[in-house]
């Protein structure tokens, strides 16, 4: 299979050409990936968040990430990127009902691997029960509901853990129930502070403003 061809870019976002995606993250090129935020209310009424456990085969397997999110191939804008929701999460979208939140600059290196990246990041309400998503198992590993205040106090270091609830791929490759706590060092590493200014935009967003 050829690899992706994905745009480049300079640090004010400027184009400058295109490369594989194993080049841009051995020379740390800067590129774009887009980010989506599913959110919910509670029975209660209160804001809540999907993560999404990504799969064995992918980038940072196993660990807890965005709803949705990947690369954008050369050509295409953030507009493209609801193709990862659907690949993901089995959900079809239209990019109409998903909210701009911010446009974050992420830097993360490891053991040889540079990742400069321009993340669209978008919110959408979506109150689908998660037993009707369609997983894709080769990509995710699991779903869980988070509530927005609970994030917000782990990233925040007030606390060390919070509860989730929501799937888990078992050794079957089937998706059953999962219930229990998660820390900080099970997620992708993004910064502290783009994990609360997300939750803070959600808050907002919730309460009309």
């Amino acid at each position: 299979m050829a690899e992706e061809i994905i745009d480049v870019y300079d640090e004010k976002m400027h184009l400058l050409g295109q490369a594989t995606r194993s080049q841009a993250h051995q020379e740390g090129l800067w590129h774009m990936s887009f980010h989506c935020w599913i959110v919910r209310r509670s029975p209660e009424g209160r804001p809540q968040v999907l993560l999404q456990v990504r799969g064995k085969t992918q980038n940072h397997p196993s660990l807890i990430d965005i709803s949705a999110a990947g690369h954008l191939l050369s050509g295409e804008t953030p507009h493209d990127g609801i193709k990862s929701i659907e690949q993901e999460l089995g959900l079809k979208v239209d990019f109409a009902k998903l909210t701009k939140l911010f446009t974050a600059n992420h830097v993360f290196q490891k053991d040889g691997y540079i990742n400069h990246e321009f993340n669209p990041t978008y919110l959408l309400e979506d109150s689908t029960p998660l037993l009707d998503y369609k997983l894709n198992p080769d990509r995710v590993e699991g779903l869980f509901i988070a509530d927005v205040e609970d994030m917000l106090n782990l990233f925040k270091h007030k606390v060390d853990k919070i509860y989730v609830n929501g799937l888990k791929l078992n050794t079957d490759r089937k998706y059953t129930p999962f219930a229990g706590n998660i820390t900080r060092d099970e997620f992708v590493p993004h910064t502290d502070q783009y994990f609360i200014k997300v939750m803070e935009n959600i808050q907002r967003w919730f309460q009309g403003q």
